[in-house]
């Protein structure tokens, strides 16, 4: 047997252990085969209808681009990085938040930046899922990530809340460091619902003098 045939048989033996035909879907949850990124064929169809790229942005922001309208597949996904912990969606998520920025551009941007999470929340949780986000997105468009903006309080989670309580619930809830004066800044969460947290960060950014806000998230809830 030719060392080429055997390399072939240890990364498909390689594949099969980390991707295995017979696993849940991240998308649906269905046991079904999924060959790429963990996510069922329909649901990989079902994001793929579900496609925006360049979309009105919230207030306060310059541009706004999505990967997916929050529904179905998306709605599974989000989910499973944010609170069960597979962190290793976030490369294929920001992939798609990479093509989706294409539909913005140019905007001058100079960095990356996240809507941050509060002390007390990342360590209970670990980590912040808008910063892994925004580092894949980072490395993808060529651009430095950094923390921009700092969360002052720690406020409920927006998806209890309706319109008029998430816009009240944000306000004043973030701080921007003096280092966004003068920045142009890409700015990255998971799902867009009402536009409250971008517009309040947004708020924040230009209060400490950033020139131009941009949003980038992988899902927005559309009406």
């Amino acid at each position: 047997m030719s060392i080429t045939m055997n390399l072939q048989i240890a990364l498909s033996a390689l594949r099969n252990l980390l991707f295995p035909l017979r696993a849940n879907c991240l998308g649906c949850g269905a046991a079904t085969g999924c060959r790429e990124d963990w996510i069922c064929p329909a649901c990989r169809k079902a994001l793929t209808r579900g496609w925006v790229g360049a979309s009105p942005p919230p207030k306060g922001m310059d541009a706004a681009a999505f990967a997916y309208t929050y529904h179905g597949a998306a709605v599974g996904i989000v989910s499973q990085l944010k609170y069960r912990g597979v962190t290793r969606l976030a490369g294929f998520m920001g992939g798609d938040m990479a093509r989706a920025y294409r539909f913005i551009e140019p905007t001058g941007a100079d960095c990356v930046t996240c809507v941050p999470m509060h002390p007390k929340r990342r360590a209970r949780r670990g980590y912040n899922h808008a910063e892994l986000l925004a580092r894949e997105l980072a490395a993808r468009v060529d651009l430095p990530f950094e923390a921009l903006l700092e969360r002052v309080r720690d406020t409920p989670q927006q998806a209890r809340l309706d319109a008029d309580a998430r816009r009240s619930n944000v306000s004043g809830a973030f701080r921007a460091l003096d280092a966004a004066g003068g920045r142009r800044v890409l700015l990255v969460d998971d799902v867009c619902t009402t536009g409250s947290t971008a517009t309040a960060c947004a708020r924040a950014l230009r209060a400490a003098g950033a020139e131009a806000v941009c949003l980038v998230c992988y899902a927005r809830a559309m009406k």
